[in-house]
């Protein structure tokens, strides 16, 4: 393997030579740093799969709010519809106050429903940053009589004394 000409001059100032076009100058990707991935011009939500998916999601939301409810009866079909209410949420397109679940039944496939509210693991039942907080001093100087006694009562604690104060 041998650097071309043209390769020296791009290593020496950081592009191509003039009249260079990136056809002839070979793989664009791996000139910019990317071997292997090309990077396209079409926004992502106008490629082709999430075109598909966002009318897939749409399909499905639609149905939900008129059935209330979907079953899906084979796993690789499931196996689609996953991907797609993957796309509903990291895009946002759950209808307002309400999640896409889904869930295994006992013969075979899976339930699909709407279901009230975020998810409870989901960022938006987190306390925010400003939410009130539940003071703990760095010295207890004036304990509670009863956190007092327990304090002192070591019967009761069994742990080595430096770490009972």
């Amino acid at each position: 393997m041998e650097v071309t000409e043209d390769g020296l001059h791009y290593l020496r100032h950081g592009h191509r030579p003039e009249g260079l076009t990136p056809a002839e100058g070979g793989d664009q990707a791996a000139s910019s740093g990317q071997a292997g991935r090309r990077r396209s011009s079409v926004p992502y939500a106008e490629r082709p799969i999430a075109r598909a998916r966002r009318a897939k999601v749409t399909g499905l939301v639609e149905r939900l709010l008129t059935e209330g409810r979907v079953r899906v009866a084979d796993d690789d079909q499931f196996a689609e519809w996953r991907k797609v209410i993957n796309y509903a949420k990291r895009h946002g397109l759950e209808p307002p106050g309400k999640r896409i679940q889904k869930v295994r039944l006992r013969a075979s496939g899976r339930k699909l429903y709407l279901a009230e509210g975020s998810h409870p693991d989901s960022r938006s039942q987190k306390p925010a940053g400003d939410a009130s907080v539940v003071p703990v001093p760095a010295r207890l100087t004036s304990p509670h009589p009863i956190v007092a006694a327990l304090r002192d009562m070591e019967e009761r604690l069994v742990m080595p004394r430096p770490v009972i104060r």
